[in-house]
């Protein structure tokens, strides 16, 4: 086989977890401030671990998603909704609205379908990693996976569109060499089909968005972010004193587009992309989690730096789940890798 997909599995889940990890420091920030306080991020770092001492519910969600894929060696929603209900014991840390109030409602005993927020925000595309690594190889069952999660905690269809888009990102990624490289323009034929049988009007914008992404790929990280970090974002959600500056908003549609963005303007290595993701402003730890899944799928385990590994909280852990996930995943999909 071309791809080493225990590799790329125990990538894109810590890919998640340090970008978290990276952002949560950050998270509100303006780009410019946090680039402000260092002129070289990776000795930042070094001088200042002890800001970086955890990651945020973006992590913990991913892990309980994994979690609930292994125990049902595949995905059933009841397993999944009691993951994401032990989750609030863990205790959440950081964890966004939308998320908290549903995920408390299924505790209380609601069904999933009056428990479902109707927030657009980020929460089901920062945790759908280990669908888009799981059903990499049935894409079909990818898009209906990614849909029925992310509908659990939020109904609107911002959030189920950005799910599926970065799930089959994911997918798509798991099967590229960085070595190599790929098309930009079937990455974005990928991701775009993922969505496009829909039509719901908001899905379609959404399509709008990505074209556009695609099509200003080679301005600068810096011109990209100021036109991407409130795209499809509607009065009164839209932060007007923000307007013009680089602070990605957490309604899903900006999330992802920079998070795309990001990644394919830094695919030198995944310490580069990483570090630009996780200070990128805004929601920094969510685009550092959405971000570092694609980067980790891409890039894989072995090409993450040892030092960020190490500073990851849990570190052995969030390994030993990826490692868990593949194994189910090779077990159902036996006849592929024979």
């Amino acid at each position: 086989m071309s791809s080493n997909y225990l590799d790329k599995f125990k990538g894109s889940i810590f890919g998640v977890a340090i970008g978290d990890t990276l952002g949560k420091p950050f998270e509100g920030m303006l780009r410019d401030a946090i680039h402000s306080k260092f002129d070289n991020f990776e000795e930042f770092i070094r001088e200042n671990r002890h800001i970086f001492k955890t990651y945020t519910d973006d992590t913990q969600l991913t892990l309980h998603t994994a979690e609930a894929l292994i125990k049902g060696r595949g995905f059933d929603i009841d397993i999944l909704i009691n993951e994401y209900v032990k989750w609030l014991d863990d205790p959440p840390i950081g964890p966004g609205y939308g998320c908290l109030t549903s995920i408390k409602k299924l505790r209380y005993g609601f069904s999933w379908e009056d428990a479902a927020s109707n927030s657009g925000g980020n929460g089901t595309a920062m945790r759908i990693a280990p669908i888009g690594l799981f059903f990499c190889k049935n894409i079909e069952k990818l898009i209906d996976t990614a849909k029925k999660s992310s509908q659990i905690t939020h109904r609107h269809p911002a959030a189920s569109a950005g799910a599926i888009v970065i799930a089959r990102a994911i997918a798509y990624l798991t099967d590229k060499n960085p070595n190599t490289g790929f098309s930009t323009d079937n990455f974005f034929n990928s991701i775009i089909s993922a969505i496009s049988d829909s039509k719901n009007v908001l899905w379609n914008e959404f399509i709008s968005i990505l074209r556009k992404v695609k099509a200003n790929i080679n301005i600068s990280l810096e011109a990209g972010l100021i036109k991407f970090s409130q795209i499809g974002v509607k009065s009164p959600y839209f932060i007007e004193h923000y307007l013009g500056k680089a602070f990605v908003h957490p309604y899903t549609l900006s999330t992802v587009a920079c998070s795309i963005f990001v990644f394919l303007k830094r695919l030198k290595s995944f310490k580069s992309c990483i570090y630009e993701l996780s200070t990128a402003g805004g929601d920094s730890d969510t685009i550092g989690a959405i971000g570092g899944s694609l980067a980790g799928a891409y890039y894989g385990f072995e090409n993450i730096p040892k030092n960020l590994i190490s500073l990851v909280k849990n570190h052995r852990r969030i390994i030993k789940t990826s490692e868990n996930l593949y194994r189910v995943f090779s077990e159902r999909n036996f006849s592929y890798f024979k």
